[in-house]
């Protein structure tokens, strides 16, 4: 059977998998430079100017992340701004800047520790928690959702990455916005669900601050593969939040990246609103107006760390690594924090074009320290694939650093199939049940029975874990019986089946209880007897000295397939003889013959013999009789005298 691979799945990914990944890199040495003017402008009879002056807010400073190497400017730098003075009292252009290499760092602030919630003792920050005039914390609808949101959580990490990841997911990144004035409320975007990174990060901490989280709003630069931009650096916005004992933390919501920012992000100011102005302008003349320009950024790499270790490790699992056409599958991630600090990670599937994914395709995940997690998507396969290939199908799941783990399944039209259904059942619907991952199950069964035949299946669950489980529901198929699994201990349960239903069966075995979720699929495949159909189309008479054909359509009528068949003809003094190794559905033999030694009756005897998967021989024989017909006395005579002939053969 003829395989193909689809090699279209590199299409589907972002472009960082096919260019350098700068995500993944422990510090990155930048050139970066930003340049500014105006132009003052008379605007009455006798204009004059005395002085002006310029206030560049946004420039680089030392923090954890980041760290300046120098900056160098004509302008007075001070703690919040650099200051450019004129005194040559000229109207015209006037132009400022500042140069500045930065090397950026991947550290994080590492929260190892459930952070009580609410907050107390954050006095220092209220002016954080305060409605602004974008960030309008105070809305009715901004207190409701955001409140519903994080209602009964405990931990004030999680209750950020709760509301984090509601904006990521609810609201749709559209750069129509960005023809606006200034940024949108934080109120408008909730009612409206779209934004860009400004409005998006806005909303994020209208809410964090709605439930007592100081928030913040960073303006910088950051780094894109998104095709939407021609230019890979852009001006980027992203927030922090206050957490007692910690700090300032990053969440960047439109990168997906929680309790962090990576490398590529360059902070240059935080401010409680992100309407406060980027450049602030003063001067002292008579009749001259003054006209601004946007800041214009250049931004070049000048050297580069280490690839850092990735700390969530993936794994990836599949349901089934064979289905038949029409088919749903399974695809599960595991997901494992190897660092003593939460860490969120954003994850997303790339299949190939043919293979629909249901749902949702991105999944944010917070993990504690050292946690393992499961996720899951479920995918489909079209019915209308051709039924003479089997196909293979590569399935990858990717961070958003880019990190990637990559698995395959097949489909055929001999395999089985999964209905939707099935796959929702075999869906855990509870992923932070994280303890699944120490029960597993093992069950021994036969792969293959024949119809109507018995067989036995034998599962049993472990418990590998470190925690006495109590009151599990353990059910193979409708069997089910609650059980104490204590550590290191097993249970076993038998059920008898019977090949009652032709072809690929199922059954489902789970084990649940208030700790756990796990769920799989024993598979196993009832043969009949392997059956040929042969339908032989013939002409009811033929004409001495034509051509005529015999064709042979042969059918199969079983689910299991023939094998090694041998198709004979005889007639005519002649034998011709077929060897096919397997026939699947239908196949269409032609045999085309001449009349010379036909007579007034002509017998033919087609034979097919084949066997089944043990080697067991089945056979068909059909006879049919064709009239020949001679149209002058010289054919009639060679009939008659093929007709002796052929009573010696």
């Amino acid at each position: 059977m003829k395989k193909i691979v689809w090699l279209l799945l590199l299409l589907l990914l972002p472009l960082a998998l096919a260019e350098e990944n700068l995500y993944l890199y422990d510090s990155l040495n930048l050139q970066l430079d930003v340049n500014g003017e105006f132009t003052l402008i008379a605007d009455g009879g006798s204009p004059s100017v005395q002085q002006v002056k310029a206030e560049m807010l946004l420039f680089p400073k030392d923090n954890g992340q980041q760290e300046i190497i120098k900056l160098n400017t004509e302008g007075e730098v001070n703690e919040n701004e650099i200051t450019f003075n004129w005194n040559d009292k000229q109207l015209g252009k006037k132009e400022f800047s500042y140069s500045s290499e930065i090397e950026t760092k991947n550290t994080r602030t590492k929260v190892k520790t459930e952070i009580p919630f609410p907050l107390t003792g954050i006095d220092k920050y209220k002016e954080y928690i305060l409605s602004s005039e974008t960030i309008d914390s105070d809305h009715p609808k901004i207190i409701a959702k955001a409140t519903e949101l994080i209602e009964g959580e405990d931990d004030a990490f999680k209750a950020a990455f709760k509301l984090a990841n509601w904006v990521e997911e609810n609201v749709e990144y559209d750069l129509s916005t960005l023809n606006a004035e200034t940024s949108q409320k934080a109120s408008w975007v909730l009612e409206n669900r779209n934004g860009v990174c400004d409005e998006m990060t806005s909303l994020f901490v209208a809410m964090a601050r709605a439930v007592g989280i100081p928030g913040r709003f960073v303006s910088g630069i950051s780094y894109t593969t998104s095709e939407l931009f021609d230019e890979n650096w852009q001006p980027h916005g992203w927030a922090e939040i206050y957490l007692p004992e910690y700090g300032w933390v990053s969440f960047d919501i439109t990168f997906g990246e929680y309790g962090y920012v990576d490398v590529t992000h360059v902070k240059l100011r935080d401010s409680q609103d992100p309407a406060e102005a980027a450049t602030k302008y003063e001067w002292l003349a008579n009749n001259v107006n003054l006209e601004t320009k946007q800041l214009d950024y250049s931004l070049e790499i000048l050297g580069k760390g280490n690839i850092e270790t990735e700390e969530i490790l993936l794994e990836q699992e599949l349901l089934s690594t064979e289905v038949g056409f029409g088919s749903y599958n399974l695809v599960k991630g595991i997901l494992k924090n190897t660092a003593d600090y939460y860490v969120a990670t954003t994850l997303r599937l790339a299949v190939p074009k043919e293979i629909q994914i249901i749902g949702d395709n991105k999944r944010t995940i917070l993990l504690h320290p050292k946690e393992v997690r499961e996720t899951y998507w479920t995918v489909s396969v079209p019915k209308n694939l051709n039924d003479k290939y089997e196909y293979s199908f590569p399935t990858i799941i990717y961070s958003e650093k880019n990190v990637t783990v990559q698995d395959l399944f097949k489909a055929g039209v001999d395999k089985a199939t999964y209905s939707e259904e099935e796959i929702k059942e075999l869906t855990v619907q509870d992923e932070e049940k994280v303890y699944s991952r120490k029960v597993s199950f093992n069950c021994n069964y036969p792969k293959e029975i024949k119809i109507n035949e018995k067989s036995k299946i034998t599962c049993s669950v472990k418990n590998s874990g470190n925690t006495n489980l109590d009151q599990v529901k353990f059910c193979l198929a409708e069997n089910c019986k609650t059980i104490n699994l204590p550590i290191n201990q097993l249970e076993t349960m038998e059920k008898e089946v019977e090949g009652t239903e032709v072809g690929w069966n199922k059954l489902i075995i789970s084990a649940e209880s208030s700790e756990i979720e796990k769920k799989s699929a024993i598979e196993f495949l009832v043969l009949d007897a392997p059956e040929l159909e042969i339908d032989v189309q013939y002409p009811e008479e033929i004409n001495y000295g034509d051509l005529f054909n015999l064709n042979l359509i042969l059918e199969q009528k079983s689910f299991s397939n023939p094998q090694e068949i041998v198709i004979t003809v005889t007639g005519l003094g002649i034998e011709n003889k077929w060897t096919i190794d397997k026939i699947i559905e239908k196949e269409e033999l032609a045999l085309e013959l001449d009349t010379n030694k036909i007579s007034t009756n002509n017998k033919f005897k087609i034979t097919t013999m084949w066997k089944d998967k043990e080697g067991k021989l089945y056979s068909d024989h059909k006879e049919i009789e064709i009239k020949g017909k001679g149209n002058n006395f010289s054919e009639k005579v060679k009939m008659f005298l093929n007709k002796i002939i052929n009573l010696f053969v």
